[in-house]
């Protein structure tokens, strides 16, 4: 494990530019988070050079209200957040009731559990509020235990699941999550750093 402290760490917002470096931490965050949770073709299937263009698509859309947080050392990006306005329509009658999405949240598997999961968590919460975003919701992988202590921690709130199946057979479960009230998580995990 590479031990690096959070607050040397630099945050910034992402930009076109960002594309291919996002996709290649992308790629390399679920081989290790789905390892078991996916299936072994699904995630060799990724590749860092098709996806960079729709990154690349995704952070030049200004009409999109995309949060896009990087995090940063000395070794280059070890870090992302995505936030932006809560995606309705894809989970029928399972909606998450929130104004906002954290639509991902990884660090490199080198720099976990080092306290830069908490540190971007709290600068997506601060971008949030300050886009005037009063709740959250995220959709989590079912089974992704380390990532749902992480959400606890950062008191988020399970509120509901999902299994998808496709031809019969469970494609894969989802578990929703909650943060009601985005300027008490806020004040709450200030405290908590203080």
């Amino acid at each position: 494990m590479t031990q690096s402290n959070p607050l040397s760490c630099r945050l910034r917002s992402a930009s076109p530019q960002d594309a291919s470096e996002l996709a290649k931490l992308k790629l390399l965050c679920w081989h290790h988070a789905y390892q078991g949770l996916m299936s072994k073709a699904t995630l060799d299937a990724l590749d860092a050079t098709s996806e960079t263009p729709h990154w690349r698509s995704w952070l030049a859309d200004e009409k999109a209200g995309l949060i896009a947080c990087l995090l940063e050392n000395a070794e280059g990006l070890i870090g992302y957040g995505l936030a932006g306005p809560m995606r309705l329509g894809d989970r029928p009658d399972n909606e998450i009731q929130a104004d906002s999405e954290l639509y991902a949240l990884y660090i490199h598997p080198a720099y976990q559990r080092q306290g830069h999961g908490r540190h971007l968590f709290m600068a997506m919460v601060e971008r949030l509020v300050g886009a005037y975003y009063q709740s959250a919701g995220s959709w989590m992988m079912g089974g992704n235990h380390k990532a749902e202590h992480f959400f606890e921690k950062m008191g988020g709130l399970e509120v509901g699941k999902r299994v998808d199946i496709r031809n019969g057979r469970i494609a894969y479960r989802e578990k929703a999550w909650c943060w009601r009230d985005l300027k008490q998580v806020q004040a709450r995990l200030t405290l908590r750093t203080v």
